[in-house]
Protein backbone atom coordinates (compact mmCIF):
# COMPACT_ATOMS: atom_id res chain seq x y z
CA UNK A 1 0.00 0.00 0.00
CA UNK A 2 0.96 3.29 -1.09
CA UNK A 3 2.09 5.95 1.98
CA UNK A 4 -0.50 8.55 0.40
CA UNK A 5 -3.00 5.94 1.16
CA UNK A 6 -1.81 4.87 4.48
CA UNK A 7 -1.64 8.34 5.68
CA UNK A 8 -5.43 8.94 3.87
CA UNK A 9 -6.87 5.76 5.94
CA UNK A 10 -5.05 7.30 9.03
CA UNK A 11 -6.65 10.38 8.65
CA UNK A 12 -10.12 9.27 8.01
CA UNK A 13 -9.71 6.89 11.06
CA UNK A 14 -9.21 9.78 13.18
CA UNK A 15 -12.04 11.53 12.32
CA UNK A 16 -14.58 8.58 12.18
CA UNK A 17 -13.31 7.46 15.69
CA UNK A 18 -13.19 11.18 17.42
CA UNK A 19 -16.39 12.36 15.31
CA UNK A 20 -19.13 10.90 17.29
CA UNK A 21 -17.54 12.36 20.50
CA UNK A 22 -17.77 15.64 18.98
CA UNK A 23 -20.90 15.37 17.97
CA UNK A 24 -22.16 14.21 22.05
CA UNK A 25 -19.91 17.55 22.93
CA UNK A 26 -21.59 19.64 20.52
CA UNK A 27 -25.22 17.93 20.86
CA UNK A 28 -25.08 18.88 24.66
CA UNK A 29 -23.31 22.46 24.10
CA UNK A 30 -26.71 23.54 21.36
CA UNK A 31 -28.90 21.88 23.61
CA UNK A 32 -27.33 23.70 26.96
CA UNK A 33 -27.28 27.16 25.06
CA UNK A 34 -30.91 26.67 23.95
CA UNK A 35 -32.23 26.32 27.15
CA UNK A 36 -30.11 28.80 28.59
CA UNK A 37 -31.13 31.74 26.20
CA UNK A 38 -34.71 30.77 26.41
CA UNK A 39 -34.32 30.84 30.37
CA UNK A 40 -32.90 34.55 29.89
CA UNK A 41 -36.13 35.46 27.81
CA UNK A 42 -38.65 33.89 30.09
CA UNK A 43 -36.85 35.57 33.27
CA UNK A 44 -37.03 38.80 31.56
CA UNK A 45 -41.10 38.37 30.66
CA UNK A 46 -41.46 37.76 34.18
CA UNK A 47 -39.00 41.04 35.63
CA UNK A 48 -41.37 42.89 33.19
CA UNK A 49 -44.40 41.82 34.78
CA UNK A 50 -43.26 42.27 38.50
CA UNK A 51 -42.40 45.60 37.44
CA UNK A 52 -45.72 46.39 36.43
CA UNK A 53 -46.40 45.14 39.61
CA UNK A 54 -44.31 47.25 41.80
CA UNK A 55 -46.07 50.00 39.94
CA UNK A 56 -48.99 49.57 41.08
CA UNK A 57 -50.48 48.21 37.25
CA UNK A 58 -52.53 46.44 36.45
CA UNK A 59 -50.14 43.43 34.37
CA UNK A 60 -53.08 42.65 32.57
CA UNK A 61 -51.82 44.73 29.32
CA UNK A 62 -48.53 42.48 29.12
CA UNK A 63 -49.99 39.73 29.74
CA UNK A 64 -51.95 39.82 26.87
CA UNK A 65 -51.96 36.67 24.42
CA UNK A 66 -48.96 35.57 26.20
CA UNK A 67 -49.06 32.14 28.23
CA UNK A 68 -48.27 33.89 31.83
CA UNK A 69 -49.68 33.07 34.82
CA UNK A 70 -49.60 35.28 38.58
CA UNK A 71 -50.61 34.37 41.35
CA UNK A 72 -50.26 35.41 45.17
CA UNK A 73 -48.15 32.46 47.74
CA UNK A 74 -47.70 32.00 51.15
CA UNK A 75 -44.20 32.48 51.26
CA UNK A 76 -40.71 33.14 49.45
CA UNK A 77 -39.10 29.30 48.58
CA UNK A 78 -35.02 28.96 48.93
CA UNK A 79 -34.80 29.50 44.79
CA UNK A 80 -36.21 32.09 43.38
CA UNK A 81 -36.41 30.94 40.04
CA UNK A 82 -37.47 27.82 38.61
CA UNK A 83 -37.19 25.78 35.50
CA UNK A 84 -38.68 23.11 33.94
CA UNK A 85 -37.70 21.08 31.02
CA UNK A 86 -40.06 18.00 29.51
CA UNK A 87 -40.93 16.77 26.54
CA UNK A 88 -45.10 15.99 25.75
CA UNK A 89 -47.31 14.55 23.37
CA UNK A 90 -49.04 17.34 21.84
CA UNK A 91 -52.82 15.53 20.91
CA UNK A 92 -54.07 18.38 19.31
CA UNK A 93 -51.40 18.93 16.81
CA UNK A 94 -50.45 15.17 17.11
CA UNK A 95 -46.73 15.58 17.74
CA UNK A 96 -44.22 15.32 20.68
CA UNK A 97 -43.05 18.83 22.17
CA UNK A 98 -40.67 19.78 24.37
CA UNK A 99 -41.53 23.22 26.37
CA UNK A 100 -39.94 25.18 28.81
CA UNK A 101 -41.43 26.57 32.22
CA UNK A 102 -40.05 29.56 34.17
CA UNK A 103 -41.55 30.75 37.53
CA UNK A 104 -40.29 33.63 39.38
CA UNK A 105 -40.70 34.76 43.26
CA UNK A 106 -41.00 38.39 44.03
CA UNK A 107 -41.94 40.84 46.93
CA UNK A 108 -43.81 43.23 46.10
CA UNK A 109 -45.34 45.29 49.26
CA UNK A 110 -44.53 42.82 51.49
CA UNK A 111 -46.93 39.86 49.46
CA UNK A 112 -44.40 37.36 47.80
CA UNK A 113 -46.02 36.65 44.12
CA UNK A 114 -45.23 33.73 41.63
CA UNK A 115 -44.93 34.73 37.96
CA UNK A 116 -44.63 31.99 35.36
CA UNK A 117 -44.34 31.65 31.88
CA UNK A 118 -43.43 29.12 29.28
CA UNK A 119 -42.34 28.56 25.90
CA UNK A 120 -41.82 25.76 23.25
CA UNK A 121 -38.14 24.62 22.71
CA UNK A 122 -36.59 22.85 19.79
CA UNK A 123 -36.39 18.72 20.73
CA UNK A 124 -33.30 17.07 21.53
CA UNK A 125 -33.78 14.75 18.70
CA UNK A 126 -34.51 17.78 16.02
CA UNK A 127 -30.96 18.89 17.41
CA UNK A 128 -29.71 15.66 16.81
CA UNK A 129 -31.33 14.87 13.25
CA UNK A 130 -30.05 18.21 11.74
CA UNK A 131 -26.58 17.18 13.53
CA UNK A 132 -26.82 14.06 11.34
CA UNK A 133 -27.62 15.89 8.37
CA UNK A 134 -24.99 18.13 8.32
CA UNK A 135 -22.37 15.53 9.69
CA UNK A 136 -23.60 13.46 6.38
CA UNK A 137 -22.35 16.67 4.23
CA UNK A 138 -19.90 17.60 6.44
CA UNK A 139 -18.07 13.74 5.95
CA UNK A 140 -18.48 13.45 2.46
CA UNK A 141 -16.75 17.36 2.35
CA UNK A 142 -13.99 15.91 4.76
CA UNK A 143 -13.94 12.51 2.76
CA UNK A 144 -13.68 14.10 -0.47
CA UNK A 145 -11.35 16.80 0.74
CA UNK A 146 -8.85 14.32 2.05
CA UNK A 147 -8.36 12.59 -1.50
CA UNK A 148 -7.65 15.20 -3.70
CA UNK A 149 -5.37 17.00 -1.12
CA UNK A 150 -3.99 13.72 -0.03
CA UNK A 151 -3.13 13.23 -4.60
CA UNK A 152 -1.76 16.78 -4.36
CA UNK A 153 0.65 15.68 -1.80
CA UNK A 154 1.39 12.67 -3.50
CA UNK A 155 2.17 14.74 -6.89
CA UNK A 156 4.07 17.77 -5.44
CA UNK A 157 5.04 17.34 -1.97
CA UNK A 158 6.17 13.15 -2.29
CA UNK A 159 7.40 13.88 -5.92
CA UNK A 160 11.35 14.24 -4.75
CA UNK A 161 11.33 11.24 -2.71
CA UNK A 162 9.80 9.35 -5.49
CA UNK A 163 12.58 10.74 -7.71
CA UNK A 164 15.31 9.19 -4.98
CA UNK A 165 13.22 5.89 -5.40
CA UNK A 166 13.58 5.72 -8.98
CA UNK A 167 17.42 7.08 -8.77
CA UNK A 168 18.03 4.16 -6.32
CA UNK A 169 16.03 1.40 -8.41
CA UNK A 170 18.40 2.19 -11.50
CA UNK A 171 21.35 2.02 -9.47
CA UNK A 172 23.43 -0.30 -9.96
CA UNK A 173 27.24 -1.04 -7.85
CA UNK A 174 28.81 -2.19 -11.11
CA UNK A 175 28.29 0.96 -13.27
CA UNK A 176 31.12 2.47 -10.72
CA UNK A 177 28.69 6.08 -11.39
CA UNK A 178 27.46 8.16 -8.14
CA UNK A 179 24.17 8.35 -7.29
CA UNK A 180 22.57 11.72 -8.43
CA UNK A 181 19.56 12.74 -6.28
CA UNK A 182 17.20 15.28 -7.16
CA UNK A 183 17.32 18.56 -5.03
CA UNK A 184 14.83 19.30 -2.56
CA UNK A 185 13.53 21.73 0.13
CA UNK A 186 11.88 19.47 2.81
CA UNK A 187 13.98 18.64 5.45
CA UNK A 188 13.57 15.20 5.76
CA UNK A 189 14.04 14.55 2.53
CA UNK A 190 17.49 16.48 2.55
CA UNK A 191 18.55 14.25 5.39
CA UNK A 192 17.35 10.82 3.49
CA UNK A 193 19.07 12.18 0.49
CA UNK A 194 22.28 12.83 2.05
CA UNK A 195 22.33 9.68 3.77
CA UNK A 196 22.11 7.57 0.91
CA UNK A 197 24.33 9.72 -0.80
CA UNK A 198 26.58 8.63 1.90
CA UNK A 199 25.80 4.89 1.88
CA UNK A 200 25.82 4.29 -2.17
CA UNK A 201 29.60 6.41 -2.05
CA UNK A 202 30.60 3.98 0.17
CA UNK A 203 29.24 0.69 -1.32
CA UNK A 204 30.77 1.69 -4.36
CA UNK A 205 33.98 2.33 -2.65
CA UNK A 206 33.95 -1.01 -1.09
CA UNK A 207 32.37 -2.78 -3.79
CA UNK A 208 35.43 -1.84 -6.12
CA UNK A 209 37.36 -2.93 -3.66
CA UNK A 210 36.28 -6.41 -3.04
CA UNK A 211 35.45 -7.06 -6.76
CA UNK A 212 39.42 -6.25 -7.13
CA UNK A 213 40.44 -8.27 -4.63
CA UNK A 214 38.14 -11.81 -5.49
CA UNK A 215 40.17 -11.00 -9.30
CA UNK A 216 43.34 -10.73 -7.83
CA UNK A 217 42.70 -13.92 -5.26
CA UNK A 218 41.49 -15.85 -8.18
CA UNK A 219 44.08 -14.82 -10.77
CA UNK A 220 47.13 -15.21 -8.24
CA UNK A 221 45.51 -18.86 -7.17
CA UNK A 222 45.44 -20.11 -10.29
CA UNK A 223 48.97 -19.15 -11.30
CA UNK A 224 50.12 -21.77 -8.45
CA UNK A 225 47.63 -24.08 -9.45
CA UNK A 226 48.36 -23.95 -12.98
CA UNK A 227 51.87 -24.64 -12.24
CA UNK A 228 51.20 -27.49 -9.68
CA UNK A 229 49.27 -29.23 -12.86
CA UNK A 230 52.30 -28.99 -15.35
CA UNK A 231 54.83 -30.32 -12.88
CA UNK A 232 52.50 -33.44 -11.85
CA UNK A 233 51.87 -33.97 -15.68
CA UNK A 234 56.10 -33.97 -15.98
CA UNK A 235 56.73 -35.75 -13.09
CA UNK A 236 54.07 -38.27 -14.58
CA UNK A 237 55.64 -39.05 -18.06
CA UNK A 238 59.25 -40.08 -15.87
CA UNK A 239 59.70 -43.64 -14.31
CA UNK A 240 57.49 -44.13 -11.36
CA UNK A 241 56.05 -46.92 -9.57
CA UNK A 242 52.54 -48.13 -8.66
CA UNK A 243 52.66 -46.18 -5.58
CA UNK A 244 54.16 -43.08 -7.11
CA UNK A 245 51.87 -43.00 -9.72
CA UNK A 246 48.62 -43.35 -7.16
CA UNK A 247 50.19 -40.46 -4.96
CA UNK A 248 50.49 -38.31 -8.40
CA UNK A 249 47.24 -38.96 -9.33
CA UNK A 250 45.45 -37.92 -5.94
CA UNK A 251 47.54 -34.90 -6.09
CA UNK A 252 45.93 -34.25 -9.96
CA UNK A 253 42.33 -35.00 -8.54
CA UNK A 254 42.66 -32.82 -5.86
CA UNK A 255 43.97 -29.78 -7.74
CA UNK A 256 41.28 -30.27 -9.94
CA UNK A 257 39.02 -29.72 -7.40
CA UNK A 258 40.59 -26.79 -6.20
CA UNK A 259 40.18 -25.31 -9.76
CA UNK A 260 36.14 -25.98 -9.48
CA UNK A 261 35.84 -24.36 -5.98
CA UNK A 262 37.92 -21.73 -6.91
CA UNK A 263 35.78 -21.00 -10.48
CA UNK A 264 32.53 -21.87 -8.65
CA UNK A 265 33.62 -19.07 -5.51
CA UNK A 266 34.57 -16.99 -8.27
CA UNK A 267 31.30 -17.12 -10.18
CA UNK A 268 29.15 -16.95 -6.96
CA UNK A 269 31.02 -13.85 -6.46
CA UNK A 270 30.15 -12.02 -9.83
CA UNK A 271 26.56 -13.35 -9.46
CA UNK A 272 26.49 -11.39 -6.04
CA UNK A 273 27.48 -8.17 -7.74
CA UNK A 274 24.95 -8.49 -10.70
CA UNK A 275 27.62 -8.64 -13.01
CA UNK A 276 25.21 -11.16 -15.36
CA UNK A 277 22.26 -8.91 -15.81
CA UNK A 278 20.49 -8.59 -19.38
CA UNK A 279 16.66 -8.18 -20.88
CA UNK A 280 17.36 -9.76 -23.88
CA UNK A 281 15.43 -12.80 -24.58
CA UNK A 282 16.91 -15.94 -25.58
CA UNK A 283 15.82 -19.57 -26.42
CA UNK A 284 15.92 -21.60 -23.58
CA UNK A 285 14.73 -24.49 -25.16
CA UNK A 286 17.71 -24.52 -27.18
CA UNK A 287 20.08 -24.38 -24.95
CA UNK A 288 18.72 -27.31 -22.87
CA UNK A 289 18.43 -29.49 -26.15
CA UNK A 290 22.05 -28.85 -26.69
CA UNK A 291 23.19 -29.46 -23.04
CA UNK A 292 21.20 -32.61 -23.24
CA UNK A 293 23.10 -33.78 -26.66
CA UNK A 294 26.48 -32.38 -25.00
CA UNK A 295 25.43 -34.85 -21.87
CA UNK A 296 24.63 -37.84 -24.21
CA UNK A 297 27.61 -39.76 -23.91
CA UNK A 298 28.22 -39.37 -20.32
CA UNK A 299 24.85 -40.61 -20.23
CA UNK A 300 25.34 -43.85 -22.31
CA UNK A 301 28.53 -44.34 -19.89
CA UNK A 302 26.66 -44.57 -16.88
CA UNK A 303 24.14 -45.96 -18.47
CA UNK A 304 21.03 -43.66 -17.82
CA UNK A 305 18.20 -43.32 -19.41
CA UNK A 306 16.83 -40.17 -20.49
CA UNK A 307 13.58 -38.88 -20.85
CA UNK A 308 13.52 -36.05 -22.57
CA UNK A 309 9.96 -33.20 -22.61
CA UNK A 310 11.77 -30.38 -23.66
CA UNK A 311 8.90 -28.03 -25.35
CA UNK A 312 9.52 -25.78 -28.10
CA UNK A 313 9.95 -21.78 -28.67
CA UNK A 314 10.11 -20.88 -24.94
CA UNK A 315 11.63 -17.73 -25.11
CA UNK A 316 13.17 -16.61 -21.58
CA UNK A 317 15.06 -13.27 -20.16
CA UNK A 318 18.03 -14.50 -18.73
CA UNK A 319 21.84 -14.42 -19.68
CA UNK A 320 23.08 -17.14 -21.77
CA UNK A 321 25.89 -18.05 -19.69
CA UNK A 322 23.84 -18.19 -16.77
CA UNK A 323 21.23 -20.35 -18.83
CA UNK A 324 23.87 -23.06 -19.59
CA UNK A 325 25.41 -23.14 -16.32
CA UNK A 326 22.21 -23.31 -14.63
CA UNK A 327 20.88 -26.59 -16.86
CA UNK A 328 24.58 -28.24 -16.59
CA UNK A 329 24.43 -28.01 -12.70
CA UNK A 330 20.55 -29.52 -12.09
CA UNK A 331 21.83 -32.30 -15.07
CA UNK A 332 24.79 -32.82 -13.90
CA UNK A 333 23.24 -33.39 -10.18
CA UNK A 334 20.89 -35.64 -11.45
CA UNK A 335 23.69 -37.60 -12.65
CA UNK A 336 25.67 -37.71 -9.85
CA UNK A 337 23.18 -38.54 -7.51
CA UNK A 338 21.46 -40.93 -9.49
CA UNK A 339 20.91 -45.09 -8.91
CA UNK A 340 22.88 -47.16 -11.18
CA UNK A 341 21.00 -47.78 -14.30
CA UNK A 342 18.87 -45.34 -13.83
CA UNK A 343 17.24 -41.95 -15.62
CA UNK A 344 16.72 -38.48 -15.63
CA UNK A 345 13.32 -36.87 -16.71
CA UNK A 346 13.31 -33.50 -17.91
CA UNK A 347 10.62 -31.77 -18.28
CA UNK A 348 10.72 -27.65 -19.71
CA UNK A 349 7.52 -25.64 -20.35
CA UNK A 350 7.37 -21.60 -20.57
CA UNK A 351 6.76 -21.57 -16.84
CA UNK A 352 8.38 -24.21 -15.08
CA UNK A 353 11.25 -26.64 -15.47
CA UNK A 354 11.75 -30.29 -13.64
CA UNK A 355 14.24 -32.31 -13.19
CA UNK A 356 13.79 -35.45 -11.67
CA UNK A 357 15.91 -38.59 -11.01
CA UNK A 358 15.90 -41.69 -8.30
CA UNK A 359 17.90 -41.86 -5.61
CA UNK A 360 18.97 -42.23 -1.98
CA UNK A 361 17.11 -39.87 0.55
CA UNK A 362 19.46 -36.63 1.55
CA UNK A 363 21.13 -37.63 4.40
CA UNK A 364 20.55 -33.76 5.58
CA UNK A 365 17.52 -31.70 5.78
CA UNK A 366 16.79 -30.28 2.41
CA UNK A 367 16.52 -27.35 2.88
CA UNK A 368 20.00 -27.01 3.73
CA UNK A 369 21.10 -28.20 0.17
CA UNK A 370 20.98 -24.97 -1.59
CA UNK A 371 23.51 -23.57 1.00
CA UNK A 372 27.37 -23.85 0.40
CA UNK A 373 29.59 -27.07 0.46
CA UNK A 374 26.17 -28.83 1.45
CA UNK A 375 25.92 -32.04 -0.36
CA UNK A 376 22.80 -34.75 -0.40
CA UNK A 377 25.26 -37.46 0.63
CA UNK A 378 29.34 -37.31 0.48
CA UNK A 379 29.84 -37.83 -2.76
CA UNK A 380 33.68 -37.09 -3.60
CA UNK A 381 32.46 -35.78 -6.98
CA UNK A 382 31.18 -32.79 -6.14
CA UNK A 383 32.67 -29.96 -4.26
CA UNK A 384 28.72 -29.03 -2.65
CA UNK A 385 28.49 -25.49 -4.95
CA UNK A 386 26.35 -26.78 -7.61
CA UNK A 387 22.29 -26.23 -6.14
CA UNK A 388 24.10 -22.82 -3.90
CA UNK A 389 24.86 -21.65 -7.97
CA UNK A 390 21.51 -22.56 -9.26
CA UNK A 391 20.37 -21.05 -6.60
CA UNK A 392 21.87 -17.59 -6.79
CA UNK A 393 21.50 -17.89 -10.52
CA UNK A 394 17.35 -18.20 -9.71
CA UNK A 395 17.79 -15.06 -7.34
CA UNK A 396 19.34 -12.77 -9.59
CA UNK A 397 16.89 -13.83 -13.02
CA UNK A 398 14.07 -13.56 -10.12
CA UNK A 399 13.30 -17.35 -10.45
CA UNK A 400 12.18 -19.96 -7.64
CA UNK A 401 14.03 -22.81 -7.16
CA UNK A 402 12.85 -26.07 -4.80
CA UNK A 403 13.79 -29.31 -4.25
CA UNK A 404 11.70 -32.29 -2.86
CA UNK A 405 11.93 -36.22 -2.42
CA UNK A 406 8.82 -38.12 -3.17
CA UNK A 407 8.41 -41.44 -4.35
CA UNK A 408 12.28 -41.99 -3.68
CA UNK A 409 12.45 -39.43 -6.54
CA UNK A 410 15.28 -36.10 -6.22
CA UNK A 411 12.38 -33.00 -7.98
CA UNK A 412 14.15 -29.80 -8.87
CA UNK A 413 11.75 -27.08 -9.94
CA UNK A 414 12.68 -23.70 -11.53
CA UNK A 415 9.58 -21.45 -11.63
CA UNK A 416 9.92 -18.62 -14.04
CA UNK A 417 8.98 -15.14 -13.23
CA UNK A 418 6.12 -13.59 -15.76
CA UNK A 419 8.66 -10.66 -16.38
CA UNK A 420 11.02 -13.02 -17.53
CA UNK A 421 8.76 -15.50 -20.14
CA UNK A 422 7.12 -14.70 -23.40
CA UNK A 423 3.49 -16.29 -23.23
CA UNK A 424 3.72 -18.43 -26.71
CA UNK A 425 2.32 -21.63 -27.84
CA UNK A 426 4.90 -24.39 -26.56
CA UNK A 427 4.93 -27.62 -28.56
CA UNK A 428 6.11 -30.62 -26.13
CA UNK A 429 8.91 -32.75 -28.38
CA UNK A 430 9.44 -35.99 -26.17
CA UNK A 431 12.20 -38.42 -26.24
CA UNK A 432 13.86 -40.94 -24.45
CA UNK A 433 17.31 -42.51 -25.16
CA UNK A 434 20.58 -42.93 -23.44
CA UNK A 435 22.68 -40.23 -23.72
CA UNK A 436 29.21 -36.38 -20.41
CA UNK A 437 30.25 -33.74 -18.68
CA UNK A 438 30.19 -33.56 -14.87
CA UNK A 439 28.82 -30.43 -13.44
CA UNK A 440 31.31 -27.01 -13.32
CA UNK A 441 30.42 -27.09 -9.59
Amino acid sequence: MKLINKLTYWIMGVVFVVTPFTMIISYRSIKGNINKAEITRLKDVTDKVAEQLKAGQPPHQYILDRPITVKQVAAMPAVKMQSRNYNFYNAELKRDECRMDVTSYYNINNKVYAVSTYNYVTQGKQIIMGMVYALAWKMGLITLSVLISGRLVSKYILSSFKQTLRSIEQFTLGSKEKLVLAPTSTAEFKELNSFLQNMTDRAVKEYAAVKEFSENASHEVQTPLAVMRTKLELLSETEINAEQAQLIGDMQYSIEKLVKINRSLLLLTKLNNSEYQTTEMVKFCRIAKDMVKALEPHLEVKGIELRNHIGSNIPLQIHPVLAEILLNNLLSNAIRYNDPDGYIDITLTTTQLTVKNPGLAPEVDPAMLFQRFKKSNQCADSVGLGLSIVQQICSVNNFEVNYSYENQEHILRVDFSNEAVTQTETVAVEETFFNNEPAIA
